[in-house]
Protein backbone atom coordinates (compact mmCIF):
# COMPACT_ATOMS: atom_id res chain seq x y z
CA UNK A 1 0.00 0.00 0.00
CA UNK A 2 1.21 3.62 -0.65
CA UNK A 3 0.62 5.25 2.20
CA UNK A 4 1.96 8.74 3.74
CA UNK A 5 5.42 9.88 4.47
CA UNK A 6 6.69 13.40 5.64
CA UNK A 7 8.36 13.94 2.07
CA UNK A 8 7.66 11.76 -1.49
CA UNK A 9 10.24 10.92 -3.44
CA UNK A 10 12.21 13.29 -5.57
CA UNK A 11 14.35 12.92 -8.48
CA UNK A 12 16.69 15.14 -11.30
CA UNK A 13 15.09 18.44 -11.71
CA UNK A 14 14.45 18.12 -15.49
CA UNK A 15 11.34 19.50 -17.92
CA UNK A 16 12.76 16.93 -21.29
CA UNK A 17 12.20 14.08 -19.62
CA UNK A 18 8.29 12.93 -19.69
CA UNK A 19 8.16 12.39 -23.08
CA UNK A 20 11.32 9.63 -23.00
CA UNK A 21 9.61 8.01 -19.74
CA UNK A 22 6.32 7.38 -21.82
CA UNK A 23 8.27 6.18 -25.03
CA UNK A 24 10.21 4.03 -22.78
CA UNK A 25 7.35 2.50 -20.74
CA UNK A 26 5.99 1.25 -24.61
CA UNK A 27 9.14 -0.14 -26.11
CA UNK A 28 11.27 -1.09 -23.32
CA UNK A 29 14.22 -0.01 -24.99
CA UNK A 30 15.83 3.11 -27.16
CA UNK A 31 18.42 3.67 -29.48
CA UNK A 32 20.65 6.03 -28.35
CA UNK A 33 20.00 8.12 -31.90
CA UNK A 34 15.70 7.82 -30.87
CA UNK A 35 16.44 8.79 -27.58
CA UNK A 36 18.28 12.24 -28.41
CA UNK A 37 15.37 12.61 -30.88
CA UNK A 38 12.52 12.43 -28.67
CA UNK A 39 14.23 13.94 -25.62
CA UNK A 40 16.68 16.94 -27.52
CA UNK A 41 13.86 17.45 -29.95
CA UNK A 42 16.75 16.71 -32.63
CA UNK A 43 16.30 15.19 -36.47
CA UNK A 44 19.38 13.49 -36.42
CA UNK A 45 22.18 12.80 -33.79
CA UNK A 46 25.23 11.65 -34.53
CA UNK A 47 25.76 8.04 -33.24
CA UNK A 48 28.94 9.02 -31.36
CA UNK A 49 27.47 11.81 -30.05
CA UNK A 50 24.11 10.28 -28.39
CA UNK A 51 25.67 8.88 -25.59
CA UNK A 52 27.84 11.69 -24.46
CA UNK A 53 24.21 13.69 -24.99
CA UNK A 54 22.08 11.30 -22.86
CA UNK A 55 25.01 10.84 -19.94
CA UNK A 56 24.82 15.15 -19.72
CA UNK A 57 20.88 15.06 -19.94
CA UNK A 58 20.41 12.43 -17.37
CA UNK A 59 23.08 12.37 -15.03
CA UNK A 60 22.07 11.13 -11.62
CA UNK A 61 18.37 10.31 -12.53
CA UNK A 62 18.37 6.68 -11.36
CA UNK A 63 14.93 5.78 -13.53
CA UNK A 64 17.04 5.11 -16.49
CA UNK A 65 19.89 2.94 -17.13
CA UNK A 66 22.36 3.44 -20.28
CA UNK A 67 23.65 0.01 -21.67
CA UNK A 68 27.09 -0.57 -23.26
CA UNK A 69 26.03 -0.74 -26.55
CA UNK A 70 24.22 2.98 -26.36
CA UNK A 71 20.80 2.15 -26.21
CA UNK A 72 18.72 3.54 -23.01
CA UNK A 73 15.54 1.03 -20.93
CA UNK A 74 14.31 2.17 -17.60
CA UNK A 75 15.41 0.46 -14.94
CA UNK A 76 13.67 -3.03 -14.06
CA UNK A 77 10.79 -1.83 -11.71
CA UNK A 78 10.50 -2.95 -8.05
CA UNK A 79 8.30 -5.30 -6.68
CA UNK A 80 5.95 -1.75 -5.15
CA UNK A 81 5.34 -1.26 -8.76
CA UNK A 82 2.17 -4.18 -8.71
CA UNK A 83 0.57 -2.07 -6.21
CA UNK A 84 -3.05 -2.69 -6.04
CA UNK A 85 -5.29 0.37 -7.08
CA UNK A 86 -7.93 -0.38 -4.25
CA UNK A 87 -5.22 -0.08 -1.71
CA UNK A 88 -3.36 3.06 -2.45
CA UNK A 89 -3.86 6.53 -1.17
CA UNK A 90 -3.94 9.33 -3.82
CA UNK A 91 -4.23 12.87 -3.96
CA UNK A 92 -5.99 14.66 -6.27
CA UNK A 93 -4.63 17.61 -7.17
CA UNK A 94 -5.82 20.94 -8.63
CA UNK A 95 -4.05 24.14 -9.30
CA UNK A 96 -5.36 27.37 -10.44
CA UNK A 97 -2.74 29.68 -12.38
CA UNK A 98 -1.70 32.74 -14.05
CA UNK A 99 -1.67 31.32 -17.08
CA UNK A 100 -0.62 28.08 -19.28
CA UNK A 101 3.36 28.37 -19.23
CA UNK A 102 4.94 26.69 -16.18
CA UNK A 103 7.94 28.04 -17.04
CA UNK A 104 7.01 31.81 -16.65
CA UNK A 105 3.47 31.85 -15.15
CA UNK A 106 3.03 31.20 -11.32
CA UNK A 107 0.49 29.31 -9.33
CA UNK A 108 -2.58 31.09 -7.67
CA UNK A 109 -4.40 28.79 -5.62
CA UNK A 110 -3.90 24.97 -4.44
CA UNK A 111 -6.52 22.50 -3.85
CA UNK A 112 -5.96 19.01 -2.75
CA UNK A 113 -8.16 15.93 -1.80
CA UNK A 114 -6.71 12.69 0.18
CA UNK A 115 -8.98 9.87 -1.22
CA UNK A 116 -8.51 6.33 0.34
CA UNK A 117 -10.80 3.17 -1.17
CA UNK A 118 -13.93 5.11 -2.14
CA UNK A 119 -13.85 7.61 0.59
CA UNK A 120 -12.67 11.26 0.43
CA UNK A 121 -10.93 12.39 2.92
CA UNK A 122 -8.39 15.00 4.25
CA UNK A 123 -8.23 18.25 2.26
CA UNK A 124 -5.44 20.76 1.99
CA UNK A 125 -6.31 24.57 -0.29
CA UNK A 126 -5.13 27.95 0.22
CA UNK A 127 -4.61 31.05 -1.98
CA UNK A 128 -0.91 32.00 -3.07
CA UNK A 129 0.67 35.01 -4.00
CA UNK A 130 2.04 34.77 -7.16
CA UNK A 131 4.18 38.00 -7.32
CA UNK A 132 2.71 38.91 -10.44
CA UNK A 133 -0.41 40.84 -11.55
CA UNK A 134 -3.50 38.54 -11.89
CA UNK A 135 -4.64 38.72 -15.92
CA UNK A 136 -7.49 39.98 -16.34
CA UNK A 137 -9.38 36.64 -18.14
CA UNK A 138 -7.47 34.78 -15.27
CA UNK A 139 -9.81 36.84 -12.35
CA UNK A 140 -12.55 36.47 -14.15
CA UNK A 141 -12.83 32.70 -14.87
CA UNK A 142 -11.69 31.87 -11.40
CA UNK A 143 -13.14 34.84 -9.54
CA UNK A 144 -9.38 35.55 -7.94
CA UNK A 145 -8.78 38.96 -8.00
CA UNK A 146 -4.94 40.62 -7.24
CA UNK A 147 -6.50 42.05 -3.55
CA UNK A 148 -7.58 38.25 -2.50
CA UNK A 149 -3.83 37.16 -3.05
CA UNK A 150 -2.99 40.43 -1.62
CA UNK A 151 -1.81 38.93 1.85
CA UNK A 152 -1.97 35.10 0.78
CA UNK A 153 1.74 33.45 1.34
CA UNK A 154 4.17 32.54 -1.23
CA UNK A 155 4.36 29.10 -2.73
CA UNK A 156 7.66 28.54 -1.20
CA UNK A 157 6.09 29.92 2.54
CA UNK A 158 3.56 26.15 2.00
CA UNK A 159 6.00 24.17 -0.46
CA UNK A 160 6.98 22.00 2.85
CA UNK A 161 3.54 21.99 4.30
CA UNK A 162 1.84 20.40 0.99
CA UNK A 163 4.84 18.45 0.09
CA UNK A 164 4.08 16.54 3.65
CA UNK A 165 0.35 16.36 2.62
CA UNK A 166 1.01 14.51 -0.43
CA UNK A 167 3.48 12.38 0.73
CA UNK A 168 3.90 9.21 -0.61
CA UNK A 169 0.39 8.67 -2.15
CA UNK A 170 -0.48 8.73 -5.49
CA UNK A 171 -0.89 11.97 -7.50
CA UNK A 172 -3.87 12.51 -9.57
CA UNK A 173 -4.89 15.15 -11.82
CA UNK A 174 -7.43 16.11 -14.44
CA UNK A 175 -4.34 16.97 -17.32
CA UNK A 176 -1.80 15.90 -15.12
CA UNK A 177 1.12 17.38 -16.90
CA UNK A 178 0.07 20.66 -16.33
CA UNK A 179 -0.93 20.45 -12.83
CA UNK A 180 2.91 18.37 -12.18
CA UNK A 181 4.31 21.01 -14.47
CA UNK A 182 3.73 23.29 -12.72
CA UNK A 183 4.45 21.97 -8.79
CA UNK A 184 7.53 20.32 -9.95
CA UNK A 185 8.18 24.23 -11.22
CA UNK A 186 7.66 25.73 -8.31
CA UNK A 187 9.54 23.15 -5.99
CA UNK A 188 12.16 23.31 -8.17
CA UNK A 189 12.53 27.11 -7.68
CA UNK A 190 12.18 27.15 -3.79
CA UNK A 191 13.68 23.57 -3.02
CA UNK A 192 15.71 22.76 -5.81
CA UNK A 193 14.08 19.00 -6.41
CA UNK A 194 11.02 17.49 -7.58
CA UNK A 195 8.22 14.97 -6.72
CA UNK A 196 8.45 11.58 -8.24
CA UNK A 197 5.33 10.07 -6.88
CA UNK A 198 3.68 7.58 -9.18
CA UNK A 199 0.97 9.30 -10.67
CA UNK A 200 -2.35 9.23 -12.81
CA UNK A 201 -4.18 11.02 -14.91
CA UNK A 202 -8.08 11.42 -15.40
CA UNK A 203 -8.28 13.00 -18.69
CA UNK A 204 -6.12 9.81 -19.98
CA UNK A 205 -8.00 7.59 -18.26
CA UNK A 206 -11.06 9.02 -19.43
CA UNK A 207 -10.17 8.48 -23.32
CA UNK A 208 -10.11 5.10 -22.49
CA UNK A 209 -12.82 4.30 -20.37
CA UNK A 210 -15.41 6.82 -21.65
CA UNK A 211 -14.35 6.83 -25.66
CA UNK A 212 -17.98 7.91 -26.67
CA UNK A 213 -17.45 11.42 -25.07
CA UNK A 214 -16.90 13.80 -27.03
CA UNK A 215 -14.41 15.26 -24.80
CA UNK A 216 -12.91 14.64 -21.72
CA UNK A 217 -13.14 18.24 -20.26
CA UNK A 218 -13.58 18.44 -16.52
CA UNK A 219 -17.33 19.59 -16.88
CA UNK A 220 -17.97 16.45 -19.53
CA UNK A 221 -16.93 14.08 -17.94
CA UNK A 222 -18.38 15.09 -14.43
CA UNK A 223 -21.56 15.41 -16.30
CA UNK A 224 -21.64 12.33 -17.71
CA UNK A 225 -21.59 10.66 -13.98
CA UNK A 226 -23.95 13.52 -12.69
CA UNK A 227 -21.10 14.93 -10.39
CA UNK A 228 -21.95 18.16 -9.16
CA UNK A 229 -18.68 21.16 -9.57
CA UNK A 230 -19.28 23.87 -6.94
CA UNK A 231 -17.19 26.25 -7.42
CA UNK A 232 -15.80 25.83 -11.01
CA UNK A 233 -12.24 26.71 -11.79
CA UNK A 234 -11.38 27.12 -8.03
CA UNK A 235 -8.95 24.64 -6.88
CA UNK A 236 -10.42 22.65 -4.41
CA UNK A 237 -14.15 22.96 -5.83
CA UNK A 238 -12.32 21.25 -9.29
CA UNK A 239 -10.42 18.82 -7.04
CA UNK A 240 -13.52 17.48 -4.97
CA UNK A 241 -14.97 16.71 -8.19
CA UNK A 242 -12.22 15.18 -9.89
CA UNK A 243 -11.35 13.09 -7.06
CA UNK A 244 -15.56 12.18 -7.28
CA UNK A 245 -14.60 10.96 -10.66
CA UNK A 246 -11.33 8.98 -9.86
CA UNK A 247 -13.75 6.99 -7.39
CA UNK A 248 -16.04 6.08 -10.65
CA UNK A 249 -13.13 5.11 -12.64
CA UNK A 250 -11.39 2.96 -9.90
CA UNK A 251 -14.66 1.23 -10.03
CA UNK A 252 -14.89 0.91 -13.20
CA UNK A 253 -11.74 -0.84 -13.78
CA UNK A 254 -12.31 -3.21 -11.48
CA UNK A 255 -15.36 -3.88 -13.09
CA UNK A 256 -12.93 -5.01 -15.65
CA UNK A 257 -10.72 -6.93 -13.88
CA UNK A 258 -8.23 -4.15 -13.65
CA UNK A 259 -6.79 -4.57 -10.03
CA UNK A 260 -3.29 -3.40 -10.24
CA UNK A 261 -1.00 -0.52 -11.74
CA UNK A 262 1.16 -2.60 -13.99
CA UNK A 263 -2.25 -3.74 -15.60
CA UNK A 264 -3.73 0.07 -15.70
CA UNK A 265 -0.83 0.68 -17.74
CA UNK A 266 -1.09 -2.17 -20.15
CA UNK A 267 -4.61 -1.45 -20.39
CA UNK A 268 -3.57 2.81 -20.90
CA UNK A 269 -0.68 2.04 -22.91
CA UNK A 270 -2.33 -0.24 -25.70
CA UNK A 271 -4.24 3.01 -27.12
CA UNK A 272 -0.84 5.47 -26.89
CA UNK A 273 1.69 3.14 -28.70
CA UNK A 274 0.91 4.05 -31.92
CA UNK A 275 0.87 8.04 -31.13
CA UNK A 276 4.34 7.66 -29.49
CA UNK A 277 5.67 5.79 -32.06
CA UNK A 278 5.17 8.36 -34.65
CA UNK A 279 6.50 10.95 -32.11
CA UNK A 280 9.85 8.24 -32.41
CA UNK A 281 10.22 7.93 -35.76
CA UNK A 282 8.72 11.49 -36.52
CA UNK A 283 6.54 9.68 -39.20
CA UNK A 284 3.05 11.54 -38.62
CA UNK A 285 0.02 8.93 -37.88
CA UNK A 286 -2.08 8.73 -41.22
CA UNK A 287 -5.30 11.00 -41.11
CA UNK A 288 -8.67 9.75 -41.51
CA UNK A 289 -10.83 10.54 -44.33
CA UNK A 290 -13.26 12.42 -42.20
CA UNK A 291 -11.02 14.35 -39.14
CA UNK A 292 -12.90 15.52 -35.93
CA UNK A 293 -12.37 18.65 -34.49
CA UNK A 294 -10.32 18.39 -32.08
CA UNK A 295 -11.18 19.50 -28.43
CA UNK A 296 -9.20 20.92 -25.40
CA UNK A 297 -9.05 18.40 -22.65
CA UNK A 298 -8.57 19.95 -19.40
Amino acid sequence: MLGSARHPPGEKVSILLPALLEALRLRGELSGEEACRLLLKLERVPSNLSRALLEAALAGDGRFLLTDEGSIRLRPPSPSRSWRLDAAVYTVLDLETTGGAAATDRILEVGAVEVEGTRLGREYTTLLDPGVPIPIFIATMTGISDSMVMSAPSFSAIAESLVEFLGESVLVAHNLPFDRGFLNRELARCLGWRISNESLCTVRLGRRLLPQLPDRRLDTVADYYGIPITDRHRALGDARATARILVRFLEDLKDRGIQRIDQLEAFLSGEEKKRVEGRITGKRPRRARRPSRANAES
